[in-house]
């Protein structure tokens, strides 16, 4: 029998290979879809400034509605599973309810909220059915540099949403009679070609670091609306009208309005910082949270769930409030910082990236502050962030008062 040629032999072989069928080749394709949405979902989540930098490059390359529309589905999606995963679950907590918090500080000696400093007024949750033991009930926090002090910052949690029991904001109250509000501009943004290097080191100076208590985030990048920026003269971005604008005063004061309220108080300012327009102004929520609006996610909607902070001040001046918020639209946002007692309020940065709040602690061997813990979990940080690592973007401080203000 004659030998088979290698043609008709690699024809034989090809034909016991048969090419996959369809639904295999559907299935492989839905498995490496599957592996690169997990792999993606936790580059963004996990690896410090991925998302943020994915999500530029791609605006770079296709610009920004293709981006928008990308980033409104995929937290859509997230949103509706997260609807049915925690349809029947517990609200969301960051930390022990107050009371038990409070026993826990009084067991270690650490009882000096009443007797020192008293804490803000209770507030009741704006919806019972998905409020947490201890929502609107405020802790104090322990100064990590100076534990036995009493204290400036009280936390609490609000879940502003009756249809998601895992949204909830962590809010911080701040006594501005004890603690100083400061703005730092980053290395990088807010992008301004009329600042030099020099003058945007993106750090706690080096003469406030021992006074100082937590740190957080600032507001949007310059591409995403443009917003105004003004320290110490500078004049970074030009202010908006229609911005919401964070006005700090050389007094240790603070406001927050629309531009054109505190247009006229301008030279009495060491800074501001705008946002896009106030959540909350007078205690109304803006009208325009009540419609399909892009103003409070720069590219994506307002109505989209995702991570977002902002600043608030009571209707005195004398409470400061910054939220952050998990799983939260710009609407229910605004309800949870209203619900806490804020009667101003400006949206800072939003997505997983951005939103922070650092508390401070003293280096090993008396270093200098380092970071010591966030004021929730899930959030990354480095220990040197804001005092010995420059940070790209804008943020603000707390200062100690300890007498007249430089």
């Amino acid at each position: 029998m004659d030998e088979p040629s290698p043609s008709s032999a690699s024809g034989s072989s090809r034909r016991r290979r048969p090419r996959p069928r369809l639904p295999e080749r559907a299935l492989r394709w839905a498995a490496v879809g599957a592996i690169a949405v997990e792999a993606l979902w936790y580059g963004i989540h996990e690896v410090r400034g991925f998302g943020p930098a994915l999500a530029d490059g791609a605006r770079a390359v296709v610009g920004p509605a293709p981006v928008a529309w990308a980033e409104d589905v995929a937290y859509g999606i997230a949103d509706r599973v997260n609807q049915a995963v925690y349809r029947h679950a517990a609200p969301k907590t960051f930390w022990e309810p107050a009371p038990a918090a409070a026993a826990e500080a009084e067991e270690r000696g650490e009882r000096l909220a009443a007797e020192a400093a008293s804490p803000p007024s209770s507030f009741a949750p704006p919806f019972p059915d998905v409020a947490a033991t201890g929502d609107g009930v405020w802790a104090p926090i322990a100064d990590p540099a100076r534990p036995g002090d009493a204290p400036a910052l009280w936390k609490s949690v609000v879940h502003p949403d009756a249809r998601r029991v895992f949204a909830a904001v962590a809010v911080v109250a701040i006594d501005l009679g004890r603690v100083d509000l400061r703005l730092v501009a980053g290395t990088k943004e807010p992008f301004s070609p009329d600042v030099p290097a020099e003058r945007r080191p993106g750090l706690v100076p080096e003469d406030h670091a021992g006074e100082l208590i937590a740190a957080f985030n600032g507001g949007f990048k310059a591409m995403h609306g443009h917003y105004g920026m003004m320290l110490d003269g500078d004049t970074f971005l030009p202010p908006r009208d229609r911005a919401c604008t964070i006005a700090l005063y050389r007094n240790g004061a603070v406001r927050i309005r629309t531009w054109p309220e505190v247009r006229g108080d301008e030279a009495r300012m060491a800074g501001y910082r705008q946002t896009p327009p106030c959540l909350v102004e007078q205690g109304e929520l803006h009208h325009a949270l009540y419609d399909s609006n892009r103003d409070w996610g720069a590219t994506v909607s307002g109505e989209t769930v995702i991570r977002r902070s902002a600043l608030g001040v009571d209707a005195t001046g004398k409470l400061l409030f910054y939220g952050l918020g998990e799983a939260v639209t710009a609407r229910t946002l605004a309800h949870g910082m209203r619900a806490a007692g804020a009667h101003d309020v400006a949206e800072l940065d939003v997505n997983h990236a951005y939103p922070r709040f650092l508390l401070y602690g003293r280096g090993a061997d008396g270093a200098g502050p380092r970071a010591a813990s966030a004021l929730i979990p899930d959030v990354q940080f480095k220990a040197e962030e804001y005092v010995t690592e420059p940070s790209p973007r804008d943020f603000f401080y707390l200062l100690r008062k300890t007498g007249s203000r430089s």
